[in-house]
């Protein structure tokens, strides 16, 4: 087996609200990575249920059930396993409260959170930040407020954010500057757009001089804006694993799972070559105190 850390990827057909089926297949997953000898799985965005117009009770306690039997599975295995999903959230405040009729309080809606699950416990660092407004994303899930947060895993320090995030250095950049050895990405990005998918996917992986592991979805789902008719959208079933020059060093684009070794000595040798974090506070322009760990 080899000594470099293992990655993995499942960047599978997710079925619109049917939590059940989908977690059938995300266990399937976790036994895989197991056999690799994997230390990391990404997933899809919004694995358990994709994007639902919206989440009631029902639905959310199907999703928390999900996650704890993902967190019991993957924690048995020394495995961590990243993705998002529709959570309900706490300590706001009722800022994100939903609003009905004349106007009387209802059920919040969820954030689209990251979650970090198995080893290291059952971890919430972020919840998406920038929603994507041509298909209503806001009028589904509350925005988040925090920044992406850099973890320790079995396989070094990985930060994750959630597709739509990708196209926004303004987020990107918080990996580089708490030192992350890997940046996740689950996505749900369709055709045409995929190219633009892998474009910034190779430029966030150079920019932060780090390894990047993409998981987008496969198969075709309906997804409506508020004011745009109900529209298939086809998605590719890609994954890839970026290494620290921006080269996609491993993929699959068949919805089938990936599997790809993360060289944290390539990437060490990249940042002693080009030494940008050293020059960019010599220049002046690393953040102040709080963003990074050293």
């Amino acid at each position: 087996m080899s000594s470099l850390p293992i990655i993995s990827a499942f960047p599978f057909d997710v079925r619109p609200g049917e939590v059940d089926a989908n977690l059938k297949q995300v266990l399937q997953a976790i036994e895989r990575a197991q056999g690799a000898g994997a230390g990391l799985l990404a997933l899809p965005e919004k694995w358990p249920t994709s994007f639902l117009p919206s989440y009631d009770a029902a639905m959310l306690a199907a999703i928390d059930k999900a996650l704890q039997v993902v967190q019991k599975e993957a924690e048995q295995r020394d495995l961590t396993v990243v993705g998002s999903a529709p959570c309900l959230p706490t300590g706001d405040g009722g800022k994100n409260t939903l609003l009905v009729g004349n106007g009387i309080a209802n059920q919040k809606k969820p954030f689209n959170q990251i979650h970090f699950l198995g080893a290291g416990g059952d971890r919430r660092p972020y919840s998406k930040r920038v929603l994507f407004s041509p298909t209503g994303e806001g009028w589904q899930v509350a925005r988040g407020t925090g920044l992406p947060q850099t973890l320790a895993t079995p396989v070094g320090q990985v930060c994750a954010l959630v597709c739509y995030d990708l196209r926004f250095p303004e987020l990107t950049r918080h990996a580089f500057y708490q030192g992350a050895d890997l940046l996740v990405v689950p996505a749900q990005w369709p055709h045409p757009r995929t190219g633009i998918f892998e474009l910034l996917s190779q430029a966030r992986a150079a920019e932060n001089q780090s390894w990047l592991l993409a998981c987008n979805r496969a198969g075709r789902a309906a997804l409506e804006g508020r004011s745009t008719p109900s529209r298939i959208m086809d998605f590719p079933g890609t994954a890839l694993a970026v290494n620290p020059l921006g080269e996609v060093a491993n993929r699959r684009d068949d919805g089938n799972f990936l599997v790809a070794e993360m060289d944290l000595q390539l990437m060490a040798e990249v940042r002693k070559r080009v030494p940008c974090a050293r020059d960019l506070k010599q220049a002046g322009l690393w953040p102040i105190s709080g963003l990074d760990k050293g």
